[in-house]
């Protein structure tokens, strides 16, 4: 159970909806009044499209992050990069930094493989045995022994 985050209702949320059916039809009717009235107004700018619909900037903001007017022609669409802020067609980033970003994931990724292997070492058996054990097996070995 959710309340409803443009209505305040209470409704079962299936898949961590946000809203209830109710505004999720009425967002999807202005979501194809937007598309209608692109296709019928070749080369209308973002501002002027949230202007003369009347249908919330938040809204039309989201279908262009979700590559909604990518095939609509004349719609010259630009926003800011999440990351830097440099004005972009498509996508939530730039090139430059969904590179970055990607290069940031492997090298957190490579670091996390890292800190394994050496917890792995650390907790191999006295002895030399190759077997290895979490810490928490580790820690009632070395309390039993006791």
């Amino acid at each position: 159970m959710k309340n409803c985050v443009r209505c305040h209702k209470i409704f079962l949320s299936v898949i961590g909806e946000t809203i209830c059916p109710e505004c999720r039809v009425m967002e999807q009717t202005m979501e194809e009044q937007v598309k209608d009235y692109v296709r019928d107004h070749p080369g209308i700018t973002i501002r002027q499209l949230i202007d003369e619909t009347g249908v919330p900037d938040k809204l039309i903001w989201r279908m262009v992050r979700q590559g909604e007017f990518e095939n609509a022609s004349g719609l010259e669409v630009q926003y800011p990069c999440g990351r830097c802020g440099k004005m972009i067609k498509s996508g939530a980033y730039c090139e430059e930094c969904a590179v970055k970003l990607k290069m940031e994931a492997k090298k957190f990724a490579d670091s996390m493989k890292m800190r394994a292997r050496k917890n792995e070492q650390a907790t191999t058996i006295r002895g030399g045995s190759k077997k290895t054990y979490s810490n928490t097996m580790y820690n009632e070995i070395e309390n039993s022994r006791n």
